[in-house]
């Protein structure tokens, strides 16, 4: 495990900050890092700069989160990583579809392939326009952008897979890769498979030792592990689980719902 120094801190959003560490990165898109606030706990992050300089963008809803929303410049923190299985770019022409923070790991990978001469569609969806996360980092690597919010205040009113569903009856794409809440991933599928577009989806599932050993991510009716295997997986591995976009564990193994009532 490497101790890093946080050596900046961008206000993203209301509930999002991005930390980057002095720590040098040459990671795939996709990859995450185990970070560790001593005292506190470690947390699976995925890393939203992949080359130069590590950051991870965090949104802050729980403890840890939170803990980590209230460091500045020059606290450290341990980090194990990169880690997992990234996203593998194949084509020409790019569709990414993402949501909250969900476009953190889509980032870097639009970056990378409009670096390697792609064409890249991105698809930004948030609750609100405050909330829309690296619009303006993906424009600037040359991708087109279309943003959809939840109010409306921003761009398309309603989800990102409306805007999708609109693309895809004139446009056809080599690729698709998506992250963000597991249903909206779930209608993403839906219509790749309908076109015969590949994809690749970025799940979250809960973590303890992030280098698969302790089987705690492991997928029912498969045993894949989304620490190891994962956490970036491709159309056809998510056909083979029954828990996608149904269920996923907590640190008591309990499942969990997706749409449920807490």
């Amino acid at each position: 495990m490497n101790i890093g120094r946080i050596i900046d801190i961008i206000n993203e959003t209301d509930r999002i900050k991005t930390f980057i560490l002095d720590i040098d990165t040459k990671a795939i898109p996709g990859q995450f890092g185990m970070f560790w606030l001593p005292g506190v706990d470690q947390k699976p992050m995925s890393l939203s700069y992949t080359y130069g300089k590590m950051g991870v963008t965090i949104l802050k809803l729980g403890h840890f989160s939170t803990k980590m929303h209230e460091l500045e410049i020059g606290a450290r923190i341990g980090v194990k990583g990169p880690l997992g299985r990234g996203y593998k770019i194949k084509g020409d022409n790019i569709l990414i579809v993402g949501g909250g923070v969900g476009n953190a790991p889509l980032a870097p990978l639009a970056e990378t392939a409009l670096a390697a001469g792609k064409k890249v569609t991105a698809i930004l969806g948030a609750q609100t326009s405050r909330e829309v996360l690296f619009e303006k980092r993906i424009k600037k690597a040359g991708a087109k952008v279309l943003v959809a919010t939840d109010d409306g205040t921003a761009g398309h009113k309603g989800y990102t897979t409306d805007i999708m569903m609109e693309i895809l009856k004139n446009e056809t794409f080599d690729q698709c890769f998506t992250c963000g809440p597991e249903i909206m991933m779930v209608k993403v599928l839906l219509q790749t498979k309908e076109k015969k577009i590949p994809a690749q989806v970025s799940l979250h599932r809960y973590f303890k030792c992030g280098i698969g050993i302790c089987g705690q991510c492991a997928m029912d009716n498969t045993g894949i592990r989304v620490c190891k295997e994962g956490p970036c997986f491709r159309d056809k591995e998510m056909d083979k689980t029954e828990e996608f976009g149904k269920y996923w564990r907590d640190g008591a193994s309990t499942r969990l719902y997706f749409g449920a009532k807490k």
